[in-house]
């Protein structure tokens, strides 16, 4: 099932009805029976507090993403029909436990959807909410592969780490020697298995001696670190090419004399696609210019209003209006699996090049991989 933009504001342009069987039914999803007095409350659990600066500035641009995404689905209204969206939000503090009952009572305010999940713990425990409650669960940008599939009430925005290591794997290089560094065992014998890794490099989060890294004999490393750390850039030995997913733009710095060096795969980079939502997007964001998080943040509100527009007084339906649909907005080309759930998506992969007077660091998309290139088979 093909949706355009203009079928997902059906509910926003107003009522229809049709006739079936001498009867006339109502087919706007808008009202459908519900108190059209009443708000449709979403949920929205990001993080404006915490010791980890990493997860409080995805949520800024998700946050962000997700606003101007709401805007521009239901062309500046912020209403499906004559019900207005109104937004609910909590702060998770980037705490698997604080999330939970922040969760828990935002469902006992009545809503409906919840949108969060800025790390894998927290998705993970928000997705068990989700179950628990019996509400509809879209995932942030946490790319637990655990999240795919969980249950049947969660849906996620952005992709798995399996579908960024399918992308991944085309830089390394065939009959070279690959190895992994990761803080995360789990997630580190992961890519050393999709990417063939010779050898893995397992070192606590919290770290500061890198003296393994620079012992690295390889042509290649992928890195899979939790947040931007300048010193293990800087202990990746000379001729060594890291391999990595990319940060946000305020953390390619940390990069330094490695950035030109790099290859990356990211969920999207700005001006990696050039259309309507994109424009939207790009005014309204600082220097106009988008950023990690604020694909995923789009992409979250379009399904929302979808869910709201199908589903808004039952569960059942909203997971029913998102099983198999097939949406584009800043990206295109999405489509939510209906077994488990996966949104089938392509991501870019690229370099850093110095750029302009000041030296400033860019990210230039080299490749488009396909949804048929990323999507990992059903389990």
């Amino acid at each position: 099932m093909k949706v355009s933009r203009r079928a997902l504001l059906g509910a926003a342009l107003g009522s229809l009805a049709v006739t079936a069987g001498g009867c006339t039914r109502p087919v706007d999803p808008a009202t459908g029976g519900a108190d059209p007095g009443r708000t449709l409350d979403l949920g929205i659990l990001w993080t404006q507090s915490g010791a980890d600066r990493r997860p409080i500035n995805e949520s800024i641009r998700f946050e962000q993403g997700l606003r101007v995404g709401m805007l521009w689905v239901t062309s500046r209204t912020n209403q499906i029909g004559v019900r207005t969206i109104t937004e609910v939000k909590a702060d998770d503090r980037g705490d698997p436990a604080a999330a939970e009952a922040a969760a828990e009572d935002l469902v006992d305010r009545g809503c409906r959807i919840l949108v969060g999940g800025f790390t894998d713990a927290v998705a993970l425990r928000l997705a068990g909410v989700a179950e628990r409650r019996k509400v509809l669960f879209i995932a942030a940008t946490a790319t637990a592969d655990e999240l795919t599939g969980r249950n049947r009430y969660t849906f996620r925005s952005g992709p798995e780490i399996t579908q960024l290591l399918l992308a991944a794997r085309t830089y390394v290089k065939p009959g070279g020697r690959l190895v992994v560094l990761a803080a995360d065992r789990a997630r580190a014998a992961k890519a050393a298995s999709m990417l063939g890794a010779a050898s893995t490099i397992v070192l606590p989060a919290t770290t500061k001696d890198f003296a393994a890294v620079r012992r690295i004999r390889a042509g290649q490393i992928y890195v899979d670190w939790p947040k931007p750390e300048p010193k293990l850039w800087a202990a990746i030995p000379a001729g060594v090419q890291p391999i990595t997913i990319l940060g946000a733009r305020n953390t390619w710095f940390q990069y330094g004399t490695q950035a030109q060096a790099l290859r990356f795969v990211t969920p999207y980079v700005d001006g990696a696609s050039n259309n309507n939502a994109y424009q939207a997007l790009r005014l309204a964001v600082l220097n106009r210019r988008s950023d990690t998080g604020h694909a995923e943040g789009f992409a979250a509100a379009q399904m929302a209003v979808r869910a709201f527009q199908y589903g808004a007084q039952s569960t059942d339906d909203m997971i029913e209006s998102l099983e198999a649909l097939e949406f584009a907005g800043v990206k295109r080309g999405l489509t939510v699996r209906p077994r488990d759930h996966l949104l089938e998506q392509g991501v870019w992969g690229g370099r850093l090049t110095w750029v302009g007077a000041s030296s400033a660091l860019a990210a230039v998309p080299e490749r488009e991989f396909t949804p048929d290139e990323t999507t990992p088979a059903v389990s």
